[in-house]
């Protein structure tokens, strides 16, 4: 059988393509390997470099899995139009973990399915050089043959594409192979499905938001049976980018305290303990009630709806090598680790490579460091911190923006003017402790004396200065610098 691509000197034989003028043949064997060479083997979801990669654990994340499944399979109302969905969360809240899982259901479900999971630490999935490729790649090798020889086409008029644009490289190789293989009458019941995962994890943020932009431009004729699902922490370019685009075509997932992320983690720290009690090689010496309910419960509320926390703490305890027990109470603050020992390694490197990324670090952590520090009420709205510190409205979105996947600027909830205050809420209860322990964060080192000293400072600097302040309206101590505040806050602050 042959296939004649107008417009060209080409045409295919038994499944190859032929060129008439340079007489060269491309099998779709040919093909693949042509690409192989371009194509970052570790961004597959089987790949054999990512073995075994997190997915989610056995009874959690339920809820969202199903939602994602139904909007591919366009089985729910408020998502069946969309034909992307970005799912996005704090660092470490296992938005990896859900792709996964997804991507192996659409496996088991036999779709046609191309993966790329972005790692900054892998210098072929730290950059999208080969995002494409690596697609076309996966495509190539599920569908039906038409699709090959339009790539193989493509390729051969043009060796050099694999160079090129993002944008180019899209158009040449995914957009219009597929075009050809719908006008070649193919057709499938499920849509096709393009996972791009961890996409704050490519190198460059501009990139980050092209791909964005990319993909939109890509589906928006809405002529191609395609989806694609984003995964990604809320970085600010990536935010920005998808606010811009038609609410039509987009669905959005927030990984926020509707998914039940703490009944997740708490099953998944039960399994977990479970599994240590019947396989662990000291499982004889390890009591049935073990652990206690209250040390469960501090370990739920130290993940802060986070997989990360969890996901560490088990591996730590879990050694085969090294007294569960033990090592839970090292986990808890009971006992001290042995040197050299860091339980939250892993944890760590996460805040380290956070925090290394953003500018003006040190007014940033004095930020920080104010709400942490700061006494229990309400002085810890947005406004109030910007006048204390002497900054200009506004400065503390603009520096937390970079931040965001670890800090929120929210607006306060059910506060008792019903007045909207903006305040500063840390996502990861863990990163508290990780910031207060030098040993651990080094540089981003918080110290509670020195930083104590510094607001009292400030509070002195403030009284002398405005002296004649009156504090008679109740919206005052959250909006302003009364004396009121200042001088419970002095107090504080100098007795802590």
């Amino acid at each position: 059988m042959s296939h004649y691509f107008p417009g060209s000197s080409n045409f295919t034989i038994e499944g190859g393509t032929f060129n008439t003028v340079t007489h060269q043949y491309q099998s779709p064997k040919g093909v693949l390997e042509s690409l192989r060479k371009y194509v970052a083997h570790g961004a597959f979801h089987d790949s054999g470099e990512r073995f075994d990669p997190p997915k989610c654990h056995p009874n959690t994340r339920i809820a969202i899995i199903k939602r994602i499944t139904d909007w591919i399979s366009g089985l729910n109302g408020d998502t069946r139009d969309a034909l992307i969905m970005w799912l996005h969360g704090a660092a470490g809240a296992g938005k990896s973990a859900i792709a996964q899982t997804i991507a192996e259901i659409l496996h088991g479900q036999h779709f046609f399915l191309a993966t790329f999971f972005f790692s900054r630490n892998d210098p072929q999935r730290g950059a999208a050089k080969w995002l494409v490729t690596t697609l076309v790649y996966q495509l190539a090798t599920k569908l039906p043959q038409v699709f090959r020889e339009r790539v193989a086409l493509t390729l051969e008029q043009d060796p050099l594409i694999v160079t090129k644009s993002l944008e180019t490289q899209f158009m040449a190789l995914v957009r219009e192979p597929l075009l050809e293989l719908l006008h070649s009458g193919f057709s499938t019941n499920n849509h096709i499905v393009v996972i791009i995962d961890g996409l704050d994890e490519c190198d460059d943020p501009k990139v980050q938001a092209r791909i964005i932009d990319l993909s939109f431009s890509l589906l928006d004729s809405r002529d191609l049976p395609l989806k694609i699902l984003i995964t990604s922490r809320p970085e600010i370019d990536i935010s920005s980018s998808f606010d811009t685009k038609p609410f039509s075509m987009l669905a959005r997932i927030a990984l926020d305290h509707n998914y039940q992320s703490d009944c997740d983690i708490r099953q998944f720290l039960t399994d977990k303990f479970n599994e240590i009690k019947t396989q662990h090689p000291l499982r004889s010496h390890i009591s049935i009630g073990w652990p206690a309910v209250d040390s469960l419960h501090t370990l739920v509320q130290k993940s802060s709806g986070q997989f990360i926390y969890a996901s560490t703490v088990m591996k730590y305890v879990a050694s085969a090598r090294h007294r569960p027990t033990h090592r839970l109470e090292v986990i808890l603050g009971i006992q001290l680790p042995k040197a050299g020992d860091n339980p939250f390694a892993e944890l760590d490197a996460l805040y380290r490579h956070i925090l290394m990324g953003v500018e003006d670090v040190d007014l940033i952590l004095q930020i920080i460091g104010f709400v942490v520090f700061h006494p229990p009420d309400y002085s810890n709205s947005v406004t109030f911190i910007e006048a204390f510190l002497s900054l200009a409205p506004g400065d503390v979105q603009l520096l937390m923006q970079d931040l965001s996947s670890l800090i929120s600027v929210e607006i306060y909830p059910d506060h008792p003017y019903g007045v909207e205050v903006l305040t500063i809420r840390i996502l990861h209860a863990s990163l508290k402790d990780y910031l207060l322990d030098q040993s651990r964060s080094q540089g981003f080192f918080l110290d509670r004396v020195k930083m104590h000293t510094q607001f009292a400072e400030l509070c002195l600097a403030h009284m002398t200065e405005l002296p004649s302040l009156e504090s008679n309206s109740p919206l005052q101590p959250f909006t302003g610098m009364s004396p009121y505040v200042l001088i419970r806050l002095n107090f504080y602050v100098l007795t802590a």
